[in-house]
């Protein structure tokens, strides 16, 4: 076959098959001796010649690392992952997911050990790419793509680059967004509940404008409401709750008649009268202002650390407290806090409220993912120790010189 002005490696050629075939003999490996797999994939991950092989193979194959070969492989027989190119590609990505995920910020983006910030650039891109097109062109089935030795790789090197770029950017502006398709097509397709589209969103949700998915989600929460019968559109006289709370008990007037309200309820309309502080009633009672007010008030003492539920960090970022069990029904306190946050973005009601980026990992459930690294997250909870930390990985002296100590003070009340 004839090549392009941009493809240097023919995929028939003789270096073309012995690269890719031994690429083929180590996935099988892998996937034969399970519980070895960590150790085939660190052994191949800390060779200074294997990854940069494979990248530059890639980066020969043609534009966007020859995107156009591996989706005309997949044209030709859809769900079929036969050429040897797709294990050269599966084992890249896993080698490379588990590298990057043991560097630090300082050798991946400073030192650049073994890529190049660039490398990391086109190297999202590429993933990006392939993630949206193999599954918007339905060349891999929703049913099979996470049980895809290829795409699921190539998601997790994906993910694993999307997060270090949220941490610290090293790409373009608009770098993950798909420009292929129209975010307004892309959102008419999620309406339609279209799978590809709704795959999409649940696992890659970057491609689109975050603007476009709050107005997704928008609407989603409108339907929903219509649904139950909670707009004056779908019921003349929508189902609300009327709560009492006195300004001296804003939390306890409100964890006492809300904690316990079932959710459909909650998805209401909540309206609030307010007692002051002579035992008066306070005019006007509606579920917008009076009812925000409740929300930010509620929301600004929960969160104050004299209360004990929550600590900061040094960046005055939230997180829980350890000593939160002093406070009675602590755990109910936090299921009621939840909702409270819960129901303010339901309702599009803007809190601030910053949790420490730890935390959010997670409340998002990432602390199983393969991704995942608690030295990463470290310095968004103690940012001095992550220093210390670096310093000490980063030092070319004799440890042990150093006469290290360690030790922790926690101030309980």
């Amino acid at each position: 076959n004839k090549l392009s002005s941009t493809q240097k490696i023919n995929l028939d050629s003789d270096i073309s098959f012995s690269t890719c075939l031994p690429c083929s003999l180590y996935r099988h490996a892998i996937n034969t001796l399970t519980q070895l797999k960590m150790d085939i994939l660190g052994g191949l991950a800390y060779t200074d010649i294997l990854l940069p092989i494979l990248w530059r193979f890639l980066c020969d194959l043609g534009p966007h690392c020859g995107l156009k070969i591996f989706i005309e492989l997949l044209t030709q027989a859809p769900n079929s992952i036969i050429h040897p190119v797709f294990s050269l590609l599966s084992l890249f990505c896993e080698t490379a997911s588990h590298m990057i995920t043991t560097l630090d910020e300082i050798e991946m983006l400073e030192q650049e050990k073994v890529f190049k910030a660039v490398d990391y650039v086109r190297m999202g891109e590429f993933l990006n790419l392939f993630v949206f097109k193999v599954i918007w062109g339905g060349l891999i089935s929703l049913d099979q793509a996470p049980y895809c030795d290829v795409f699921t790789s190539a998601m997790t090197l994906l993910m694993i680059l999307h997060e270090r770029d949220s941490r610290r950017s090293f790409t373009p502006s608009n770098h993950w967004l798909i420009r292929e398709v129209r975010p307004s097509h892309f959102m008419t397709e999620l309406e339609k509940e279209k799978k590809t589209a709704m795959f999409l969103m649940q696992r890659v949700p970057h491609i689109i404008p975050f603007n476009e998915r709050v107005i997704i989600f928008r609407k989603n929460v409108m339907k929903e409401k219509e649904t139950l019968g909670l707009t004056e559109s779908a019921c003349t006289s929508p189902q609300s709750t009327l709560i009492t709370v006195h300004r001296s008990r804003i939390v306890e007037d409100g964890y006492r008649q809300l904690a316990q309200l079932p959710g459909r309820a909650l998805k209401g309309v909540i309206r609030v009268k307010f007692i002051n502080e002579m035992g008066l009633d306070e005019a006007g009672i509606d579920q917008d202002g009076v009812f925000k007010e409740f929300l930010e008030e509620t929301i600004a003492r929960v969160f104050d650390p004299h209360l004990n539920l929550f600590k900061v960090t040094s960046e005055q970022k939230l997180y829980p407290s350890s000593t939160s069990q002093i406070q009675e029904n602590h755990l109910a306190l936090f299921e009621f806090v939840g909702k409270m946050l819960a129901k303010a973005v339901y309702e599009g009601i803007i809190v601030d409220v910053p949790f420490a980026p730890f935390f959010l990992t997670h409340i998002l459930g990432h602390l199983q993912s393969a991704t995942y690294s608690s030295l990463d997250e470290l310095p968004s909870l103690d940012l001095e120790l992550a220093k210390s930390l670096s310093y000490i990985k980063h030092y070319d002296g004799d440890v042990s010189d150093l006469e290290l100590t360690f030790s922790c003070d926690e101030d309980i009340l």
